[in-house]
Parts: C-alpha cells; structure tokens; sequence
C-alpha cells in the first residue's frame, strides 16, 4: 500500500484530556461550547473517544466539576500553606488576585457559579471551594487575634472584596486598592 493510502492513526486520549479541552471550551464560548462534536474536532478524534470515557455529556460536566474543585481547593491549599505571617500572607493572597485575574481561570469560575444557580452539583462544587477558602482565611485572621465570628465575617468581606476588585471594569487604581486592602486586612 502507498504511504498515502495508509490511514492516519488519531492520538489515545485519557479523561483528563477530555476534561481539560472541555475547559478551554467552556471558557472561551460558555456551557453551550462544551459539546462532544466540537471538542472531538479540537482535539482530532472521533467522538466515539469521548464515549470510550464518559457515558454523556451531563457525565462530562460532573468530571468538570470535580477536577475543577479538588483543583481549586489543592491550590487554595498550598496558597495559604506558610501562615508564619498571617498578615503578610493575606495581602500576598489580595496581590495575587489582583495582579490581574487569569482570564480563562476566571471565565471559568464565573461559569460554573453561575450554573450553580440551577445546578446542583456545580453548587455542591463552588461550595467546596468557598469552604475552604473562607475556612483558610478565617484562620489567618484568628491567628492575628480576631474571635471566631470576627474572623469569619473578616473572611467573607475579605472574598467579596478579591472578587469584586477583579469585576469592576477599569479600576486598577493601586492606590485606592492598598487603602482597601488595609481595610480589609488591619
């Protein structure tokens, strides 16, 4: 047979390259680009690769929600690690949300909360991650001598306030954000 006649053997894929194009996926187009057809061009196999690993589509977004919270509670984890200095460790974790946010981590984020609205276990998944990330804080505000409930609320507006920094279009004033951050954190 003529080497052009031969068939082209498409690449082995395992779960985690599934889950990782669909991510890119999500992010770039929303829950309506997470589709098998469009993923299997993507990553250049036929969509029977998809089924060799995931049942369905609705299979494919409980991997995604998963891998997405255990990814983000890992990194929320080893964010917060070195407590020596819970302040300086606080205005580290503000800096690094606020050094501009990783667009497509982002997109992400704001995609599965947004779905959590309706959908339970993408709740289920941004609960996780909010537990942990107000339970890490909490701490590091108690270490600094706030009582329990003192910390916990610390801890929330210390989110909110993360959060809402990377959301107001425009406001990358360094200035007002350490006088915030001082707020937040003293």
């Amino acid at each position: 047979m003529p080497p052009s006649a031969r068939v082209k053997k498409l690449p082995r894929l395992d779960r985690r390259a599934w889950i990782a194009a669909a991510f890119a996926e999500l992010a770039a187009h929303g829950w309506g680009g997470v589709r098998v057809e469009p993923i299997a061009a993507t990553l250049g196999v036929t969509k029977g690769s998809f089924y060799w690993h995931f049942t369905d589509r609705d299979a494919l977004l409980a991997a995604m929600f998963l891998r997405w919270a255990e990814g983000r509670v890992r990194a929320i984890r080893n964010e917060t690690q070195d407590d020596s200095d819970p302040r300086a460790l606080l205005y580290r974790l503000i800096d690094l949300y606020a050094r501009g946010p990783h667009a497509q981590g982002l997109a992400i984020e704001l995609s599965i909360r947004g779905l959590a609205r309706a959908d339970s276990r993408a709740a289920d998944a941004v609960a996780m991650v909010d537990s942990e990330r107000l339970v890490r804080v909490s701490a590091l505000f108690a270490k600094l001598g706030s009582k329990n409930t003192e910390s916990e609320a610390k801890a929330f507006l210390f989110y909110a306030f993360v959060f809402g920094q990377s959301l107001i279009a425009g406001r990358r004033d360094a200035g007002l954000r350490a006088a915030a951050s001082s707020l937040i954190v003293e």
